[in-house]
């Protein structure tokens, strides 16, 4: 077995844990307790390994790797999470993969992956913000499902993969039409949606006093 270094430790099992769990966003808390048997392992003789855990994830934070979203300890994990199989949105099922990926694989991933892991909490208040209709000023296409609740997808306008924030400033509410354009119409096409939903989103922000 290969030793390995306390960030490269580290960030392998913040991979695993996401993948694990589905979700990029996870506070140190659930991290440390999550794997606590696999800290304490990986350096017997270490009195203060959390804390270890800890200085790894300023380390990660430099790295991009991830990044640090809020005061509660909250984190963001920004490497690529593949997709191995079906997706099934009761039980979503991720693995991490190191082998290169081209930009085209890595952005539909992207897109299947961030409708199942997202701080549930975001997802809230960007509903909370916007309403359940898609923000495109032209679209038709929500419908509403048999609880009589207006179908939407919450998006990330700005991808984990390009540095966007998963936060509400860049959240937008979106029908299934408008954010499968928003991944993988051609480049003009997702050039202007991308504008168009953060100019959106910026005003609607400003407007009810979020920034």
């Amino acid at each position: 077995m290969i030793d390995l270094s306390w960030k490269e430790f580290t960030q392998n099992l913040v991979v695993d844990f996401c993948s694990a769990r589905g979700s990029r966003t996870f506070t140190l808390a659930e991290f440390n307790s999550a794997n606590e048997g696999q800290i304490l392992e990986h350096s017997p003789l270490n009195n203060n390994a959390f804390a270890k855990i800890r200085q790894q994830f300023q380390y990660l934070r430099n790295d991009g790797v991830l990044t640090f979203l809020d005061k509660r300890g909250t984190y963001t994990l920004r490497e690529p999470i593949v997709l191995h199989g079906e997706l099934h949105e009761d039980a979503p099922a991720f693995v991490y993969d190191q082998m290169p990926m081209d930009r085209a694989k890595r952005e539909k991933r992207e897109y299947i992956a961030e409708t199942f892991a997202r701080d549930k909490g975001w997802v809230k208040q960007a509903k909370d913000v916007h309403g359940h209709f898609c923000l495109h000023p032209e679209c038709i296409n929500t419908f509403k499902k048999p609880d009589g609740i207006p179908y939407c997808e919450v998006h990330h306008i700005i991808p984990l993969f390009e540095n966007g924030e998963d936060a509400l400033h860049n959240l937008a509410i979106v029908c299934a039409h408008h954010h499968k354009m928003a991944h993988f119409a051609e480049g003009s096409t997702q050039s202007k949606l991308k504008d168009l939903f953060l100019g959106i989103v910026d005003t609607r922000l400003s407007a009810g006093g979020h920034l």
